[in-house]
């Protein structure tokens, strides 16, 4: 009866507990990819009583768009974009406020086909012809990464941009020649779907875009931008993985100062800026866990077939 007991009362505080928390809308464009992040962020303010659900909106813009209206209070979206939108021009109550700087990375990636001319991105500035380049809906994060980029950079300007959904359909129109260049922008994971088409692939390659410009482009004094090597392949437990180095976005936090009290601004500040906010869900640390069970697993088998003196 006793046990019984205990397990009613268990279920009662935590339905009690739930029912407590306060719950936090966060702005987003609602992919696997940030759906993963704002879970993360849940577990970790609920111990500061709220719980973060995904207010989800039709574009990156719409978002920025409900968040200086006050329709939403808080978003998640790309650093380029809130770059944007941080400024006299576009902000001039000084509402927006990015939380912890960078939150999570993505990376954009361009796709060549490997008899073309183009190997890096050196190549797209010295082409004498009109490039076609495929870069996703209009208004996407690859679209208006690849602009802002162009801004960036004025010697990049021989370009006609195509917008279509269907990435995959688009490299097949490289292969066709009907395209020069293919970008998107994807998680930073060897098994995402586009990264493992390339690089499986004998007649595509990822261009290197390595040009020192583009990192000069910041929030304040943060980077809006970073160049890294990307794994594009996953290799034996991490190791010999093919890389491509490339631009890395990232994605942030933008709250409507104006709409957020102070203890939730407090407290979503604690939980964003933790370093291993969302690590055990990431690729790379599930790569290094297996690598160190597998080198645990060798030194047992070691220790036990190891002869007696």
């Amino acid at each position: 009866m006793k046990k019984y007991l205990l397990i009613a009362i268990f279920i009662l505080t935590k339905v009690t507990y739930a029912e407590e928390l306060s719950t936090v809308k966060i702005g987003s464009i609602g992919d696997d990819y940030t759906n993963l992040i704002i879970d993360a962020i849940d577990k970790n303010l609920q111990t500061y009583g709220y719980n973060a659900i995904s207010e989800i909106t039709s574009s990156h813009q719409d978002t920025i768009n409900k968040l200086i209206s006050g329709t939403i209070s808080i978003a998640f979206i790309p650093l380029d974009i809130a770059a944007t939108n941080l400024t006299i021009e576009n902000d001039p109550e000084e509402k927006l406020l990015l939380i912890g700087g960078k939150v999570a990375p993505k990376v954009f990636f361009c796709v060549a086909y490997k008899g073309s001319n183009i190997k890096n991105y050196t190549d797209l500035i010295v082409n004498n012809t009109t490039l076609k380049i495929s870069v996703g809906d209009k208004n996407s994060v690859t679209d208006r990464t690849f602009n802002h980029l162009a801004k960036l950079d004025p010697r990049l300007q021989s370009f006609k941009l195509y917008h279509e959904s269907k990435t995959k359909i688009e490299l097949n129109r490289l292969l066709s020649g009907r395209r020069d260049l293919v970008c998107f922008v994807s998680v930073p994971n060897p098994n995402n779907e586009l990264i493992k088409m390339v690089t499986e692939h004998g007649e595509l390659l990822f261009i290197t875009i390595d040009q020192p410009i583009f990192i000069t482009a910041k929030i304040g004094k943060i980077r809006i931008y970073d160049i890294l090597e990307i794994p594009v392949s996953n290799g034996f437990l991490g190791f010999n993985q093919k890389k491509v180095k490339t631009l890395v976005t990232w994605l942030s936090i933008l709250v409507n100062e104006k709409q957020v009290d102070k203890q939730l601004l407090d407290s979503l500040t604690s939980v964003v800026m933790q370093p291993d906010l969302f690590l055990s869900q990431s690729f790379a640390y599930k790569t290094e866990q297996l690598f160190n069970i597998t080198i645990k697993k060798i030194k047992g088998i070691v220790e036990v077939e190891k002869p007696l003196h």
